[in-house]
């Protein structure tokens, strides 16, 4: 995607982190309400330390399973921070609950200090926290960086993602399950950082 004449991929090693809840479900009742999401309203941690290079704290929420509505450039990634983590790496934290971010351009961060909560804004049908690491502090104006978790253990792969949006309980399949170190989890694999 050209942006200001340049061709930027910023999403390029992205996830888009959602909790399999209670019963397998991602959400509980029709999932027409941010209040639907267990997870919903979790804090979000700092992957890093580092410094705060960006933060938008003025969109709106969206409503879940429905199209976004009254997105532009500068609200994309709704409520959000970018942390220059250094060497040129900005981590970007985006669609977070309105009124909850915690830090402001400038400030220092600590890995695993809270800086917001997890919601619902910006270009988004459901709460998540979209993560990824890129090369400025722009969400759109970046490429987007490869990037790896020290460890973490997957219990298989998500084999109906397409029917949990919708409401199903989650069939994780034993594909690709295991513990990992210096890795990226794929699409669809279910990760368990404790």
């Amino acid at each position: 995607m050209p942006v200001n004449g340049t061709p930027r991929v910023p999403e390029r090693f992205a996830i888009d982190w959602v909790r399999i809840g209670e019963g397998g479900k991602l959400y509980s009742g029709d999932g027409s309400k941010v209040e639907d999401f267990a997870y919903y309203g979790t804090e979000v941690l700092s992957v890093a330390p580092g410094t705060v290079a960006n933060v938008y704290d003025e969109a709106r929420t969206q409503v879940p399973n429905a199209d976004p509505t009254g997105i532009n450039t500068e609200n994309i990634g709704g409520d959000m921070v970018a942390v220059d983590i250094g060497e040129g790496r900005y981590a970007f934290y985006a669609h977070m609950r309105p009124g909850s971010i915690r830090v402001k351009l400038g400030d220092r961060v600590k890995t695993g200090q809270v800086i917001g909560l997890l919601g619902n804004t910006g270009n988004t049908t459901a709460p998540h926290l979209h993560f990824h690491v890129m090369d400025g502090p722009s969400p759109l104006d970046a490429n987007g960086l490869p990037y790896v978790f020290r460890a973490f253990r997957s219990t298989g792969t998500l084999g109906n993602e397409a029917a949990f949006e919708t409401g199903a309980t989650a069939e994780v399949t034993p594909r690709l399950a295991g513990d990992y170190e210096a890795a990226l989890p794929l699409n669809n694999q279910v990760v368990d950082f404790e």
